[in-house]
């Protein structure tokens, strides 16, 4: 039962900077306590991941788990941007928290929002409440139920499926999540509706194409360099290859695309690795390293592959525009112990990276003695088929 006293939200404000556990030490038994503890153990978690979240102390968690698992901000405002103008209706099939929903009701005239937690129902009217979101429409069920019985029909469904099975395992096959997302897309097509299938990043892109059928766009969105999530639209008259949008919102809060195809990836031909390093250094975003975009990016470009399997790049003109890390290279050198030594003398601190490398970094940092950090890098290598020391500094 959710608690709206001005008890529960002093305790809120009065306590949001102690020390959870030992609160739940001292208020043990007190399940209204208890879950004023659990408001102010998600607002911790939620800091950064959901600003609007953290600055507005009147919204609730239905759970610690559901801040954890909740999409964040920067994703759920991309789903926003480009969903904006092609779906009037739309239907949340995982409610969950509400992160999407309420971003997604912004760009639609009417949402409907679906959980089967009537806890998580009232948590979310509050909320949507609280941030003056009138469009929402909150349904306590199941979405299978939902969808196979009469309904308004929706231009959109979206779908989370939880990825974590029994014992908190994770799931990374389609097929294993919960709702079976196979089961229900022959009903949103059926409708002649479309779907939004919000994935792990550890999914099999190709093998998710093949299981979905009538894919016309995937995204794969990255923060500050770090996959977050994978999202795949289908839409009932799409033929053909989707376009992978490979996006990642990088360290100066800007969102960096590129775009292509599988199709065309595949046809382009294999490059032969480069048999010196030229002026500069380049390492695509992990959106793009995941699409597998290693020929497409390097055509768009300009640049050449140092190996088949490094996926790091070279170029004697500087691209500014290189969607990933992008270095000047200072120096090179054959990799040995002894030479390394040599250099550490050099350069003693160093950001140390490995790509199709025997080493690991923490291996290269005690073999050379180095500090880690600084303003140089350090990547150990293969070019030319050799074990090469590449530093560098970004530009």
């Amino acid at each position: 039962m959710v608690d709206f006293s001005e008890d529960f939200w002093h305790f809120i404000l009065q306590h949001g900077n102690d020390d959870t556990g030992r609160l739940r030490l001292k208020y043990a038994g007190n399940e209204k306590i208890s879950w004023a503890i659990d408001q102010i153990e998600a607002r911790k978690k939620i800091d950064r991941k959901l600003p609007l979240f953290s600055e507005n102390g009147r919204l609730l968690f239905p759970s610690v788990l559901s801040a954890e698992q909740a999409s964040s901000e920067d994703t759920a405002l991309y789903k926003q941007q480009i969903l904006s103008g092609r779906f009037d209706t739309i239907c949340d099939l995982t409610g969950g928290l509400g992160i999407d929903s309420y971003y997604m009701a912004r760009i639609a005239s009417q949402l409907t929002y679906i959980e089967r937690f009537s806890h998580y129902c009232d948590i979310a009217r509050h909320n949507f409440k609280e941030l003056r979101q009138n469009n929402i429409h909150v349904l306590n069920g199941d979405c299978r139920d939902f969808l196979n019985s009469p309904h308004v029909r929706c231009d959109l469904y979206y779908i989370d499926p939880a990825r974590r099975g029994s014992g908190n395992k994770r799931l990374y096959n389609l097929s294993d999540c919960e709702p079976a997302v196979l089961e229900i897309l022959p009903v949103v097509l059926a409708e002649k509706a479309s779907l939004l299938l919000k994935a792990s990043p550890m999914l099999d892109i190709k093998q998710t194409i093949n299981d979905l059928g009538k894919v016309s766009e995937i995204h794969i969105l990255s923060v500050k360099n770090e996959c977050k999530e994978l999202l795949f639209l289908v839409e009932p008259n799409h033929a053909g290859d989707p376009r992978i949008y490979c996006s990642n919102k990088t360290l100066d809060n800007k969102w960096q695309t590129y775009t292509f195809f599988l199709a065309e990836e595949s046809l382009l031909p294999s490059s032969s690795p480069v048999c010196s390093l030229q002026e500069y250094l380049y390492e695509p975003n992990s959106s793009i390293l995941k699409a597998g975009a290693f020929k497409s990016i390097a055509q768009s470009f300009g640049i050449d592959k140092l190996a088949v399997s490094s996926h790091l790049y070279t170029s004697r003109k500087y691209v500014s525009d290189f969607p990933g890390r992008a270095f000047e290279i200072l120096e090179a050198y054959p990799f040995s112990k002894q030479v390394l030594k040599k250099c550490s003398r050099k350069y003693p601190q160093a950001n140390v990276s490995t790509r199709n490398f025997p080493l690991t970094p923490d291996e290269i940092r005690r073999l050379g003695g180095i500090k880690d950090g600084g303003d140089i890098h350090l990547f150990a290598t293969m070019v030319n088929s050799e074990k090469t020391m590449i530093y560098c500094r970004k530009k």
